[in-house]
This record gives C-alpha cells, structure tokens and sequence, in this order.
C-alpha cells in the first residue's frame, strides 16, 4: 500500500486476507514468508489505529445515558 494515499481500512483488510493466503501456501521462501509477516503487522497496527480513532469519535458523538 502507498504510503501517501489515505488509509483505507477495507482495501489493508483485503491486502491482510491477501497476506494469509499467500503465507499458508507451500513452497513459499522465507525471506518472502518474512517480507509478508512484516506487512501484515504493520497493517494489522494501522487497522488498529484507525479502528480506535473511529471508537473514539463515536464515543464523543454518543450522548451518555443518565
């Protein structure tokens, strides 16, 4: 993923989903299983990220319950 386009949190799941495949397949070297893994943690960070701004944002806009 480019790191100058913005974060989408649909296209680093499909690219995660992408990532499992490619790695549970034979006959896959290991400097590719590591380069793989490596994304996958990243995207797996930034999804995160992204995930927990957006609970934030929806707990500020949530009226709390008296």
């Amino acid at each position: 993923m480019e790191e100058n386009k913005e974060f989408n949190i649909d296209e680093a799941l499909k690219r995660l989903e992408e990532i499992n495949r490619k790695l549970a397949e034979e006959g896959i070297s290991l400097s590719e299983s590591l380069a793989l893994y490596k994304e996958g943690v990243e995207l797996s960070a930034k999804c995160k990220d992204n995930l927990d701004m957006i609970e934030k944002e929806l707990i500020v806009l949530t009226p709390e319950e008296e």
